[in-house]
């Protein structure tokens, strides 16, 4: 309990201060994210084995789709990928002091959930902005954490985005993240996080988005699925 509490406690006054840190330095701010990352995952005790593809810092930009199933979700990918990267968010987290400021000044993208015409606007604004300077942008297609840690279906604002800016997806499937730290609760239980980044997947590879979404969602599905079995068989 009480190692949980300073956890947190340092997360926070860290996170605070390179927010701070990052709004004096912007230019500074894709290679900030990456160690903020990695310090955030060190102070509760996650650990990441990363899987897969070798090639990501040669595909520039790209969308990054990961499934989420934690409030680690964030730093365990940003650790992962090793590159610039930006990623959508409710829009209510843009209205925190300093912390929204430095995410608008940044352009990482607010998705107003109420209002989805409103959404789309600020994902092709900001999307044309991030793809001149080749950087690349994380999605969450189910739209929302799980709650029963099941890949929920996907949306399709993600999968249109790669295919008007002709980008490769990079499928990210997070395993394990859910028993270190559970839905709506801040207790973090320090443990290893498998991340599998798949191969890049084009969307003019398929027939239409929808062949497209089931071919990448069935394989992050497949991944986690296995995973998850062959962890409860391990216990």
């Amino acid at each position: 309990m009480i190692r949980n509490i300073l956890s947190i406690s340092s997360v926070m006054i860290f996170t605070a201060f390179g927010v701070v840190v990052n709004l004096i330095f912007v230019p500074l701010h894709s290679w900030g994210m990456i160690l903020w990352s990695r310090i955030v995952l060190a102070l509760v005790g996650v650990k990441v084995t990363i899987i897969g593809n070798n090639e990501l810092t040669n595909v520039n930009p790209c969308i990054i789709l990961m499934n989420h199933e934690s409030s680690l979700d964030i730093p365990i990918v940003l650790a992962s990928i090793k590159k610039p990267a930006r990623f959508m968010a409710k829009q209510e987290i843009f209205r925190i002091p300093f912390l929204g400021w430095l995410l608008k000044i940044c352009n990482h993208i607010p998705i107003d959930r109420n209002n989805r015409q409103k959404a789309i606007k600020s994902i092709e604004k900001v999307s044309v902005k991030l793809v001149k300077k080749k950087i690349s942008i994380i999605v969450s297609p189910e739209g929302t954490r799980s709650h029963t840690g099941e890949i929920a279906p996907f949306k399709k604002g993600a999968f249109r985005l790669a295919q008007s800016h002709n980008l490769p997806i990079i499928p990210v499937t997070i395993m394990g993240a859910r028993f270190c730290i559970a839905n709506k609760t801040l207790k973090v239980i320090p443990g290893v996080v498998t991340v599998h980044l798949g191969s890049p997947v084009y969307t003019k590879h398929f027939e239409n988005i929808d062949e497209c979404i089931k071919n990448v969602r069935d394989s992050m599905v497949t991944l986690k699925t296995e995973y998850e079995h062959a962890r409860l068989m391990s216990v």
